[in-house]
């Protein structure tokens, strides 16, 4: 029976002026809900480069899959080397449009077979670091999600134990001594519970806590995406291969 190929909604476009990989397209494209799209300008780019720089002779590489990743990851890890080979500047076209076109596939198999490839194409994927910039992307739209969620799960706690929402009262106070995550919390649930007739007196110790959790996750999650964000969109490098 034929793999079923995945409806996608949008196009996710690589490699052109401005264009930048973000968590969100890594999560889509790993989910067939997008297509990938490689620029032209790209690919006459690479073309240009390839032909003038290549230093060896091309050797036949086959690329594993790592087997510990789920098919969603393993889309993404693809996604996140395709990504890197594009800004290397010195890889040559034919890998990069075979990646797309598993991708855009939809095929349960992800094998690229053996590919002709050259020592610095070799070099650029051996140092990319494509399974974990591609797993990193997926946590990041995940956590980002989970940070919401768990807002409403806890305004939601709040009417169950008719809390009493006084300690969400928190103010910036402008001096650098509060802490903005802690008080953008507490403000988001005090809209999630207003007008709310389920929430009362009750002393309960752990609504005094929630903007200190919340805010020490929304803290995460932001540092997470920025430092993912970096690492997805910064050129592979060839250097010294290691094989081991």
């Amino acid at each position: 029976m034929a793999d079923k190929k995945p409806k996608a909604s949008s196009v996710i476009t690589l490699g052109g002026n401005g264009s930048s990989l973000s968590a969100a397209s890594v999560f889509a494209v790993a989910n067939g809900l997008a297509q990938v799209r490689i620029d032209s300008s790209i690919l006459d780019k690479l073309k240009s480069s390839s032909s003038s720089n290549r230093k060896s002779p091309p050797v036949k590489f086959h690329i594993p899959i790592p087997k510990f990743l789920t098919f969603e990851e393993s889309r993404a890890f693809l996604l996140a080397l395709l990504n890197k080979l594009l800004l290397s500047g010195s890889a040559s076209t034919v890998l990069p449009v075979l990646i797309s076109n598993v991708l855009n596939a939809g095929s349960k198999n992800l094998d690229l077979g053996e590919v002709e490839v050259s020592a610095e194409e070799v070099g650029i994927l051996d140092k990319s670091c494509a399974c974990l910039y591609g797993i990193c992307g997926i946590l990041d739209y995940e956590s980002s999600a989970l940070s919401t969620i768990a807002d409403v799960v806890a305004a939601m706690s709040c009417e169950a134990s008719k809390a009493d929402v006084g300690a969400l009262n928190l103010m910036d106070s402008g001096d650098g001594l509060s802490v903005k995550d802690e008080v953008g919390v507490a403000s988001d649930l005090k809209v999630l519970l207003n007008g709310s007739k389920l929430v009362g007196k009750v002393e309960v110790d752990a609504v005094s806590e929630i903007p200190k959790i919340h805010g020490s996750l929304r803290e995460v999650v932001r540092m997470v995406l920025l430092r993912t964000r970096v690492e997805l969109n910064s050129g592979g490098k060839s250097g010294e291969i290691r094989w081991g």
